[in-house]
């Protein structure tokens, strides 16, 4: 009951933030529509690219708005003073966090799928899916999901942490095979980049929209990957609190 109420209350608040600031998601809305056509009509003039050439692009997306709202939302209860009310609620802060994170991930994706509803409507481009990545995308998302926690960790101590979440968001861009080919990259770059969950939900992804043998052994490492990431974010959250609390850090805001 405590966890419906919380969603309940994350839903009620997104939704009375879009109708009140609904000028600045329509912009929003356009800006997005401006930067996925400018994609996908690059894309489409390459004459061996694939079917599911597109999807990097949608992953990386997803993680640029999850890994940073955690971190944004500590950074704005922390400012307007009302961080303490979170930590007095009977759900632990990181499951808050979660939370909100999911409840934006969700909105995120629904305003996503009408992007690509109007791309395909407006412009002559081919976008093929396939069901079948949709649980993959759900593994990936949870390791995403300790990078989120990690960001959100460092907020808690340092309170801005924007620098850090537009790195770590062009990390993502670059190497993890969403603009850049993984084999083409330096030996050590393609090591670092195949141990990230987001390049293994997109490898694995494109290989079932191109009709692709996908192995067990790919997804074995996904999900043994992906929620790795998770235990380390959520683990280096709650370090991060405790420290945080005995420190004295809560009695600043």
């Amino acid at each position: 009951m405590k966890m419906f109420n919380i969603i309940k209350a994350e839903l009620s608040k997104y939704m009375i933030e879009v109708k009140t600031y609904y000028p600045d998601h329509i912009v929003n809305m356009i800006v997005t529509y401006i930067f996925f056509a400018g994609f996908f009509l690059e894309f489409r003039n390459y004459a061996a690219v694939k079917d599911s050439y597109y999807i990097g692009f949608l992953y990386w997306f997803l993680a640029a708005n999850i890994i940073s709202e955690v971190s944004v939302s500590i950074s704005f209860e922390k400012q307007v003073g009302t961080l303490e009310q979170l930590l007095l609620k009977p759900v632990s802060l990181e499951v808050i966090c979660l939370i909100k994170t999911l409840t934006w991930l969700a909105i995120t994706f629904i305003k996503v799928m009408v992007l690509f509803i109007v791309i395909k409507l407006t412009l002559p481009i081919n976008i093929v899916f396939n069901i079948k990545i949709i649980p993959i995308l759900i593994i990936t998302l949870i390791g995403l999901l300790g990078f989120s926690l990690l960001l959100g960790g460092l907020t808690l101590r340092f309170t801005k942490t924007a620098s850090f979440e537009t790195i770590l968001s062009y990390i993502l861009l670059f190497f993890t095979g969403t603009i850049i080919d993984i084999n083409s990259m330096p030996i050590l770059f393609q090591i670092i980049s195949k141990s990230l969950p987001l390049t293994q939900g997109i490898l694995i992804s494109q290989s079932l929209i191109d009709k692709q043998p996908v192995f067990f052994s790919q997804m074995f490492l996904l999900c043994i990957n992906s929620f790795l990431y998770f235990i380390i974010g959520i683990s280096f959250f709650r370090y991060i609190y405790n420290k945080s609390k005995v420190e004295g850090i809560w009695n600043e805001y």
